[in-house]
């Protein structure tokens, strides 16, 4: 047994992972079991993490070729990995960059409706939020008001936004979807 397969199968046991989750890492070219084992130390992910970054990882591979070590190679990867950050906070931000490899589109098209939503100028007494993952088409606005007239303001803001068209880029992206 290499050197690589008794640190996985040892982190398995001390993790309590399942021998399907296990067998299917194990099953890995040794460079990729060897890279994506450093990363699963570092964030000590427990089983259901172990199930995505596995899920995300296979899908990256099969849609853009090259290997998992390349994937984990990568500086927005190494960034977060290499930082002074909690666990908490690194297992998070990684999370998030692998995701917007996995679903560069979805990626994108959040990044433009936080754009679309910035250049509406709502100030901060107006959030616009969507739903996770962008399921549906809707969007939610929350506005904040000390009083009567904050709120007065706050809705003649947006009616001028509406009546300018301003509101539709935001609804053209969530059509994308």
């Amino acid at each position: 047994m290499s050197a690589i397969a008794e640190g996985i199968a040892s982190y398995a046991q001390e993790k309590r992972l399942s021998a399907q989750t296990v067998q299917r890492w194990q099953s890995w070219p040794e460079q990729d079991r060897a890279a994506f084992f450093l990363v699963a130390k570092e964030l000590q992910l427990n089983d259901n993490q172990l199930r995505d970054f596995l899920d995300w990882l296979e899908e990256i591979v099969a849609r853009d070729g090259g290997t998992v070590q390349d994937i984990l190679a990568r500086t927005e990867l190494q960034r977060p990995l290499e930082s002074k950050l909690s666990r908490s906070d690194k297992l998070k931000a990684v999370k998030e960059t692998l995701r917007k490899i996995r679903y560069p589109r979805l990626a994108q098209l959040e990044e433009d409706l936080r754009v679309a939503i910035k250049a509406l100028d709502l100030g901060n007494r107006v959030r616009v939020s969507f739903p996770p993952a962008l399921e549906g088409n809707e969007i939610t606005l929350e506005i904040k008001a000390r009083n009567v007239q904050e709120i007065r303001d706050n809705l003649m803001q947006l009616q001028q936004k509406l009546e300018a068209g301003s509101l539709q880029r935001v609804f053209e992206l969530l059509d994308e979807v």
